[in-house]
């Protein structure tokens, strides 16, 4: 094999590697601009911690969406009797707010799910298939 012939199969391969990463950095957007769309507060810290990131891994081109809030997968599994998978508490809780508006004991049973990534995804499919091809066909 001669030299020119590796080379020029290094140069392609990179520029595959260059266009994936493009793609799926993409889609990733995507995907995050749908779920601030789907979030179920308009503003706010849940909306505004939404993210992505690429990274190649081992030779694979991982893209994540996600996001940074602690309370974010209480919003999109649901808690309580109403968790997604039935993953949350079997019977209702009391808690006690301190002070402000809702002071006093109150009493829960969980919060449905709202599954804005899982919905933002789904809807997005068939444009990520497209931008995923994009510059390798």
């Amino acid at each position: 094999m001669s030299s020119d012939f590796a080379n020029s199969c290094e140069r392609a391969k990179k520029l595959i590697e260059v266009q994936l990463i493009n793609n799926i950095t993409k889609a990733c957007l995507l995907v995050e601009r749908k779920g601030k769309q789907y979030c179920p507060i308009d503003e706010g810290p849940l909306r505004a911690a939404m993210c992505h990131d690429v990274n190649v891994i081992f030779g694979e081109v991982i893209g994540r969406v996600g996001n940074t809030m602690e309370y974010a997968p209480y919003v999109h599994q649901g808690t309580g009797i109403y968790a997604k998978d039935g993953n949350g508490r079997k019977t209702p809780w009391k808690y006690k707010v301190k002070s402000g508006k809702y002071k006093g004991w109150h009493i829960t049973k969980g919060q449905r799910p709202q599954p804005f990534l899982e919905k933002a995804k789904i809807d997005s499919i068939g444009k990520i298939e497209k931008i995923l091809k994009e510059g390798l066909t």
